[in-house]
């Protein structure tokens, strides 16, 4: 048994410390003031697991010189304790992470309650004392006072003075300590971790990440320095890659595991993983992580970490970078991987299962074209990743959308509108600092425009995205309760561009408050044409080598099969000698069952035997007589019928130029969810079967 007063003279004296393998302080002060509550009352409050050695490895904070003599390191209470050394001793403990630890917690000795700091609650209320310097002072220096206050408050001390009595009694109230190992026999650091992960790991505060960092520290006690050290690194740079309070290192543990195994789920075979490998990973994590925060900034739009919808994204992409140099290797690599990228953090892809849908994702890295396994993935998920204007209705600040505008306005050259500055959340200065403007004033909606500012439905229709802007604070300021109507007209004479880059529309009829509704529902249809245009181009740039001209002389030698064929061309007839619809629609049900089987490629100027034909018939037929016009006319019959999102995500076409023919080939990803060619009064399903493609009936469909 020992008191709380004995227990904080350990730690002051350097005799109880914390193993390196422990995490942080994370009690919030809801769980302070319970704990607080029930020593008062004296209710049972756990115990404490001490692990005794002589040979105690890295420690948190400062241990009394070893003499060979046992010390003391705690295995399990230390939220406890930190809250208690910090309210009798007005500082944290020396093994606390962090700068201060104060708590401002009060006692009402009347109502015997416990309440953090709240001033017109408690200001010139005597009922009320704060905590700390009561204990620090304890009960014998108070009542040494009490005769140089006024005689009422004196009184009112005295009569309660019972309950000031218990609150000082805290510092005796006694706890068991369980000492490991039981009998004496000393216990290694590895068995000690054990114990450890088995005591946490039915509670609520340590997560698997907690515990598989324990372990490393086993066996590498510097281990969570050394990752504390690179988080507050990058913290400095606006880049916080804090999960939670107290989840700090939870991001940079999943990138090792990542790393070192390709499994980012922290069971059996992490913990079988050797030390040196683990080591290795970390040291290609650091350098990984750098160069992606170098990229996000100069490449992507993204500032500061404040612009990440979630941390998770860029584990697949640590994980890809350590198998394949470091870094990305071309422009379309990294094209297409920030175009994943976006998608994710746009369709919330780790907003349920996370730990299912990163393990999901590092799997996809395996495949032979790794984006195209992560957008598979993401599709099957959401179902699409282009941007209709009826989402954004109603969607405020915390939608995965939010971001996604600031970046697009950033991509388009967005500026400040009245001060002409590039937008930049990083800006120095207090009055250039980035915030969200509200185009059209809340408090003129709510006063002029017919919204009650107490309905919920009203207030996400004034604050939703379609009514935001990026601004200045200064600008924000100048703007005040103005209307669009009475404002914009100066920043479309001084700044033009500065409008059309943050999605506004130019219809001076529709800056009217009476219009505020029309203006909402042009501006969401400005703003989804954005978001999809900046994706769409990202990947139009990165498609035009998915299939190579050395791929495609391989593809002619091999012929056709489940999932290659050739077209001779999609408007000319070669044995009628005539432009013939129909087979248009052949290249439809070819494209239609490669999206319902494994996906596949279409070549179209190459006849059934291999031999190349080349566009120029097909050219001739069409009103732009080259590659672009054969594009838009290919872009247009297969957009009707397989639908724009089907097109946009699952087709990539590509120009070849064999022997001076053009030929075109169309690669197609498989399809999350089926596709259906509607045909007369029918809806078909077309798959491939064989080098064939074959309609099914509705029960084979079924």
């Amino acid at each position: 048994m020992s008191t709380i007063g004995d227990l904080l003279k350990d730690i002051k004296y350097g005799e109880l410390v914390l193993p390196e393998f422990q995490r942080g302080f994370v009690w919030k002060p809801q769980q302070i003031k319970s704990y607080v509550q029930s020593l008062y009352k004296n209710y049972p409050t756990g115990h404490f697991l001490i692990w005794k050695t002589t040979d105690p490895k890295k420690v948190r904070g400062e241990a009394s010189e070893s003499d060979g003599s046992y010390k003391k390191l705690l295995l399990d209470g230390q939220q406890r304790l930190t809250t208690l050394y910090a309210l009798f001793e007005g500082s944290p403990p020396p093994f606390f992470e962090g700068k201060d630890l104060y708590f401002k917690l009060y006692f009402n000795f009347i109502e015997e309650e416990f309440e953090f700091w709240q001033p017109v609650k408690m200001r010139d209320n005597p009922s009320w004392i704060e905590i700390t310097p009561y204990l620090k002072r304890g009960l014998h220096d108070f009542l040494g006072e009490l005769n140089s206050l006024p005689e009422d408050l004196r009184n009112l001390y005295m009569k309660y003075l019972n309950r000031l009595t218990a609150l000082d009694a805290m510092r005796n109230y006694s706890y068991t300590l369980d000492i490991v190992p039981k009998g004496g026999q000393e216990m290694n650091v590895e068995e000690v971790v054990q114990v450890f992960n088995l005591v946490n790991s039915s509670g609520v505060t340590l997560s698997k990440a907690d515990l598989a960092l324990a372990h490393i520290c086993s066996f590498w006690p510097e281990a969570r320095g050394e990752l504390k050290h690179f988080y507050l690194k990058l913290k400095e740079t606006g880049f916080d890659f804090k999960i939670a309070k107290g989840r700090e290192l939870e991001f940079f543990v999943r990138c090792i595991a990542g790393v070192a195994i390709g499994n980012i789920l922290l069971e059996g075979t992490f913990y079988k993983t050797s030390i040196d490998v683990i080591k290795e990973a970390w040291d290609q994590v650091k350098y990984i992580v750098e160069y992606l925060i170098n990229l996000l900034r100069n490449d992507a739009y993204i500032d500061a970490s404040d612009n990440l919808t979630t941390f998770y994204v860029l584990i697949p992409i640590v994980v890809y970078l350590a198998r394949n140099q470091g870094y990305f290797t071309n422009e379309q690599e990294k094209r297409r991987f920030l175009y994943w990228f976006y998608a994710a953090q746009l369709r919330a892809r780790y907003s349920g299962s996370m730990e299912t849908s990163l393990q999901a994702d590092l799997n996809a890295l395996k495949q032979i074209d790794p984006v195209s396994g992560l957008t598979q993935n993401l599709l099957s998920q959401s179902g699409r990743i282009n941007v209709e204007p009826k989402e954004l209705a109603g969607k405020g600040t915390r939608s995965t959308f939010y971001n996604m505008v600031y970046i697009v306005a950033r991509s388009l050259g967005a500026l400040d509108w009245f001060t002409g500055i590039s937008l930049y959340s990083k800006h120095l200065g207090q009055p250039n600092r980035i915030e969200s403007h509200h185009i059209f004033p809340k408090s003129r909606l709510y006063k002029e425009g017919g919204y009650s500012g107490t309905e919920s439905e009203a207030q996400k229709t004034v604050n939703e995205i379609a009514n935001r802007a990026f601004l200045t604070q200064k600008a924000n300021l100048k703007t005040g309760k103005s209307l669009p109507s009475e404002y914009i007209p100066s920043i479309q004479q001084n700044y033009p561009k500065a409008l059309s880059a943050q999605f506004i529309p130019m219809s001076s009829e529709l800056w009217k408050l009476d219009r505020y509704e029309d203006f909402l529902d042009e501006r969401r249809k400005l703003i989804s044409d954005a978001i999809n245009n900046f994706l769409n181009n990202l990947k139009a740039e990165a498609k035009e080598e998915i299939i190579s001209l050395e791929d495609i002389h391989t593809i002619l030698q091999k012929g056709e099969s489940e999932i290659v064929e050739f077209k001779a061309s999609v408007r000319w007839d070669y044995k009628q000698n005539q432009v013939n619809k129909i087979l248009g629609d052949m290249v439809i049900k070819t494209v239609a069952a490669f999206l319902n089987t494994r996906g596949g490629t279409l070549i179209i100027g190459i006849a059934d035997e291999g031999s190349v034909l080349g566009l120029k018939k097909d050219y001739e037929t069409i009103g732009k007589s080259n590659r672009d016009g054969f594009e838009l006319h290919l872009q247009q019959i297969l957009t009707k019928k397989i639908g724009p999102d089907r097109y946009q995500l699952n087709v990539l076409l590509a120009f070849h130029d064999i022997d001076g023919k053009d030929i075109c080939s169309v690669h197609v990803e498989p399809s999350p969810k089926p596709v259906y060619i509607e045909d007369g009064n029918q809806s078909l399903i077309y798959i491939r079967v064989g080098n064939s493609t074959k309609a099914l009936n509705t029960k084979e469909a079924t």
